[in-house]
């Protein structure tokens, strides 16, 4: 027992000496680095380090220029054109195919349905998918027409 409390107080000492110092060092730009070697002025060692650590950088540029700004903003108008027209795409191949499944469906009648009911029950699911896959399609391009 002694020796098993020992060896648990060994390991803990040897593990936690072998920890490195980290600094957290701050840039001119506000850009923040860590190291284990301070590189410069602005760098001290973090208080929260054992909480949330991530060695990912995390830059963001400032945007100085309303050149910048704009760039982005026509950018920004050409991917929601992008994914607008994508989500239209989308929704009309989601009607296609419920319409494809409620032809298909009409066509069979499944061995289960003997009782017509069964396959008017059934073909009632078919029609309305279609028509919330309808509905969902309209709805797209009402807010398409609304953004533009």
């Amino acid at each position: 027992m002694k020796k098993t409390l020992l060896f648990a107080a060994l390991v803990t000492l040897i593990s936690t000496s072998a920890l490195a110092k980290v600094y957290e060092c701050v840039d001119s730009r506000g850009n923040h680095s860590y190291s284990e070697v301070p590189n410069g002025k602005n760098c001290r060692t973090p208080s929260n380090l054992g909480v949330n650590f991530s060695t990912s950088s995390s830059y963001k540029p400032v945007l100085t220029d309303n050149i910048e700004s704009a760039s982005n903003k026509a950018d920004t108008a050409v991917s929601n054109a992008k994914s607008n027209q994508a989500a239209i795409a989308t929704a009309r191949q989601n009607l296609a195919e419920a319409q494809k499944a409620l032809e298909e469906g009409k066509k069979v009648r499944m061995g289960n349905e003997r009782n017509y009911a069964r396959y008017l029950e059934r073909i009632k699911g078919l029609e309305d998918t279609v028509k919330t896959r309808q509905q969902e399609l309209d709805n797209v391009m009402k807010n398409n027409s609304a953004q533009q």
